[in-house]
C-alpha cells in the first residue's frame, strides 16, 4: 500500500513538473496543459460572458431557485439554516483545535470535524440534487467544457492545440464525453492535499534544497509557472520552514500535513501556556490537563524538560557545534 502511494505521488510529482498530464482520448494520446495564471484570467471571463448569456435568456440565478424551493416547500429555511449551523460549528472546531496543545483533545476535535463534515455534505447534497439549471450552473459548465478543450494539446510544448475555439461546437457527444472522462481522471489525484503529501515524501529531500527559486526548480519566473507548480514551491518551502524549526518531530508524524499542523499550532500553545506560568518551579507541570503521552508529543519527556535542540546550542556556541561540545550535551 505504501509503495503503489509512493509511485502515486512520484507521478503527480513528473505530472506537475512537466506542466501537463497524458491523458488517452479514443485510442490517441494527447497534452493536458496545467491551468496557469493567464488561464484563469481567460476563464473568469468566459465565466462572465456566460453568466450574462443565460440570465438574458431568462434562466434565473442561484439564489432565485433556491428562494422557490423553499416557497415550493420543497426545501426548508430551516434546512438552509442548519447548513449555515453545520458550517460555523467546523469553523468553530477548527478554531478550538488551534488553540489546544492536548493531543487528546486535538484527536477528538478532529473526530467532530469529520462527523459534522459528513454530515454538512450530505445536507449539501441533498439540497444540490433539488436545483434546477441555474445561470451559475450555465455558466460554470461552459467554463469546464471551454476549459479542457481549449487545454488539450498535440504536443508537449503547447505548440499544436487539440481543437481550435470555431470547432467547440462541433465535437461529437461520444468525444465530448471521452474529454471529460480524461480530464476528471487526470485531476482526480492532483489535489492539494496530495501536493502537501509529495513536499514531504522521501523523494522529494532531495529537490526540497531549491525550493526557494523557481529557476532552479523549473527554469521558469514565477509568473510563468502553473498553479500547480506554484502551489508544489510554496508547500516545499512552508514545510521546510517548519522542519528546520522543529528539529524533534516526531518521525511518525512527519509525512501527514494535517498532524504536522496539529503539532506545531500543539508546540505553540503549550510554548505560550509556559511562558505565561514561567514563574512557577516546574513548567510542565504548569500544563493543566496533560497527560504522559500528551507530553511526549509535545516533546516534554518529564516535567520541566524541554526537548533539547541542537540549532539552540549551535548558536550559543557561535553558530557550530565541536565533537567535544556535542559529547557533552549528549552527557558522555
Amino acid at each position: 500500500m505504501e509503495k503503489s502511494k509512493n509511485n502515486l505521488y512520484k507521478r503527480i510529482f513528473k505530472e506537475i513538473k512537466n506542466g501537463f498530464s497524458e491523458i488517452k482520448i479514443l485510442e490517441n494520446f494527447f497534452y493536458l496543459k496545467h491551468i496557469s495564471f493567464d488561464d484563469q484570467v481567460d476563464l473568469e471571463l468566459i465565466y462572465d460572458k456566460y453568466f450574462e448569456e443565460a440570465k438574458s435568456k431568462g434562466v434565473p440565478e442561484h439564489n432565485d431557485v433556491l428562494k422557490q424551493l423553499v416557497e415550493e416547500k420543497q426545501w426548508t429555511q430551516n434546512q438552509e439554516n442548519k447548513i449555515t449551523q453545520y458550517e460555523e460549528m467546523i469553523q468553530g472546531f477548527h478554531t478550538q483545535k488551534k488553540n489546544t496543545f492536548l493531543k487528546s483533545e486535538i484527536e477528538r476535535l478532529n473526530k467532530e470535524i469529520e462527523a459534522n463534515t459528513i454530515t454538512l455534505n450530505d445536507l449539501k447534497n441533498t439540497r444540490a440534487s433539488l436545483f434546477a439549471r441555474t445561470a451559475e450552473s450555465y455558466a460554470e459548465d461552459r467554463v469546464n467544457d471551454y476549459y479542457i478543450i481549449k487545454c488539450i494539446y498535440k504536443d508537449k510544448k503547447f505548440s499544436e492545440p487539440l481543437y481550435e475555439e470555431k470547432d467547440f461546437d462541433t465535437i461529437d457527444s461520444e468525444t465530448l464525453f471521452e474529454i471529460i472522462k480524461q480530464y476528471n481522471n487526470a485531476y482526480r489525484d492532483i489535489t492539494d492535499n496530495a501536493i502537501q503529501r509529495i513536499v514531504l515524501q522521501e523523494f522529494f529531500n532531495l529537490y526540497m534544497p531549491f525550493c526557494e527559486s523557481p529557476l532552479e526548480f523549473f527554469n521558469k519566473s514565477v509568473s510563468e509557472l502553473s498553479y500547480n507548480q506554484l502551489r508544489l514551491l510554496i508547500y516545499a518551502r512552508f514545510y521546510k520552514n517548519i522542519f528546520q524549526q522543529n528539529e524533534n518531530m516526531p518521525a511518525e508524524i512527519r509525512q501527514d500535513p494535517d498532524k504536522i499542523i496539529d503539532y506545531i499550532n500543539a508546540n505553540e500553545n503549550a510554548k505560550k501556556l509556559r511562558e505565561k506560568n514561567s514563574n512557577k518551579e516546574n513548567r510542565a507541570e504548569s500544563l493543566v490537563g496533560a497527560t504522559k503521552e500528551d507530553l511526549e508529543f509535545l516533546n516534554i519527556t518529564k516535567p520541566g524538560q524541554k526537548t533539547l535542540s541542537l540549532s539552540d546550542e549551535a548558536k550559543k556556541k557561535g553558530g557550530s557545534l565541536s565533537m567535544e561540545d556535542m559529547l557533552k550535551i549528549f552527557g558522555n
